[in-house]
């Protein structure tokens, strides 16, 4: 079984730049267009904030179902997170002539989710009709290709192709209290959020968090799971008081949960190789977003990049 899945992943298209223009016919960008799904956890980490800063030229926020006859496409710039529909897709390619650009952003390698086995179908069947089906279209139109990470760059690399990565800019918490004293008396909450379909990432933290608890008696450590991913959070010998298990919520309420809830450090893996297949490696990092000194000292600190002018270049970049 695991051989008919590694051939259908090597079958599925991949983002490829196949719009990209020559040096000498770049073209500046007037505004800027966003489609996606709204609420989306993948606009809300890395385009929302780099948006606002965005004070040159007027920044266009479009949901899949929304018509766009009133968009000026001169000039254009458009990021297609993940998804399109068709006729959004049909509209670009009538006015291609006209864009300034076209960028595909993606957070998972998703030839490895709709091929694994931890997602949905229902699920599978959104990415295959959202962003797998239109894919070969959408890269005649791409002059740019985002990733979140060096891991997926290196994934979805051709030769000769460029792919720059985009780091979290998560909006900053709501006037939350800073509380700096030694980490020895202060308690932090350390969270990990993510679905049952990053089980991988699940299972890499699992004894680094266990390890961590046991060293800093001050963490307290959130977790959205459920199923037996909530089981096995269960059974790592975690003091109960200190380990809180949440079932996974939908975007729009996870959120409101956030406005309520603040946190002092998020983890997020990294560098798994493809996270929805059967690697043959445990090995891999972890990213952590936190909060000033003294947190830094329990998880590295990572500064999100820059949005560049002109949407041109991210740091690092990956060519293949």
């Amino acid at each position: 079984m695991q051989i008919l899945r590694d051939i259908i992943y090597g079958l599925l298209p991949r983002p490829q730049p196949s719009g990209a223009y020559a040096k000498d016919t770049y073209r500046t960008a007037k505004r800027l267009l966003i489609l996606s799904r709204y609420p989306n956890p993948s606009v809300s980490y890395y385009l929302d904030e780099r948006a606002k800063t965005l004070d040159e030229i007027p920044v266009i926020m479009k949901g899949l179902d929304d018509p766009l006859d009133t968009v000026d496409s001169e000039g254009l710039f458009v990021i297609i997170c993940r998804y399109i529909k068709q006729p959004q897709l049909r509209w670009l390619e009538e006015r291609r002539g006209s864009l300034a650009g076209v960028a595909y952003f993606v957070d998972d390698d998703i030839r490895a989710v709709v091929t694994g086995r931890e997602a949905s179908w229902p699920y599978k069947l959104r990415l295959i009709k959202l962003a797998v089906r239109p894919l070969p279209r959408v890269n005649r139109l791409l002059t740019h290709i985002w990733t979140s990470t060096e891991a997926l760059a290196g994934t979805l690399a051709m030769a000769g192709h460029q792919i720059d990565i985009l780091a979290p800019m998560p909006a900053n918490p709501a006037d939350a209290a800073l509380d700096i004293r030694d980490e020895t008396v202060a308690p932090l909450k350390m969270v990990y959020h993510a679905t049952g379909i990053h089980r991988r990432e699940h299972e890499f933290l699992m004894p680094i968090v266990k390890a961590a608890m046991e060293k800093h008696g001050n963490l307290h450590f959130e977790v959205f799971a459920n199923g037996n991913l909530a089981r096995r959070w269960g059974r790592q010998g975690i003091d109960a008081s200190r380990i809180t298990i949440i079932p996974p919520l939908p975007w729009s309420a996870y959120l409101a949960r956030t406005e309520r809830h603040s946190a002092d450090i998020a983890l997020a893996p990294s560098s798994l190789g493809r996270p929805m297949r059967a690697a043959p490696t445990r090995s891999g990092s972890i990213s952590a977003v936190c909060r000033p000194q003294p947190y830094s000292r329990i998880a590295r600190h990572l500064r999100a990049a820059p949005w560049l002018q002109s949407f041109t270049s991210a740091t690092p970049r990956k060519n293949g």
